[in-house]
């Protein structure tokens, strides 16, 4: 197997803090980032109130989206835009292997692409890298 494309991210989390304050641009942003799986669990968290929760999840999504975005080839970036690929792909956690963050890329998938993915977070950052091999 040989790598095809890496990409890193890393977000301030306070940004998204931010953000929060403003329920309708948050839910606007969430929308165009979030395939609908995520969204689903995004609403859920935020209709709970749990605000912490809610932020780690709506910027590790962002972070892994974007990290995702910079390992594509020049040519897939050029041929589709960042935010409909968002809505292609979703980040979920692989509970058969220690609840790892995994994603699931029906379009990678067809092309035997496998796709790594470490997510780390820290007080004010959380970080993510993507490998892509075939």
């Amino acid at each position: 197997m040989a790598i095809i494309g890496i990409g890193c991210d890393i977000l301030f989390i306070p940004r998204i803090t931010k953000l929060y304050s403003n329920p309708t641009r948050l839910d606007r942003i969430a929308k165009k980032i979030m395939h609908p799986t995520e969204y689903k669990i995004f609403s859920d968290l935020f209709l709970l109130n749990n605000k912490p929760l809610t932020i780690k999840y709506f910027s590790s999504i962002w972070c892994c989206k974007e990290a995702y975005f910079k390992a594509l080839t020049h040519n897939e970036q050029l041929k589709t835009p960042f935010f409909q690929i968002c809505r292609e792909f979703y980040k979920a956690n692989d509970m058969y292997k220690n609840n790892r963050p995994v994603i699931i890329n029906p379009r990678d998938h067809k092309q035997n692409i496998n796709i790594h993915i470490s997510l780390s977070h820290d007080t004010d950052y959380v970080t993510s890298y993507v490998i892509r091999e075939k």
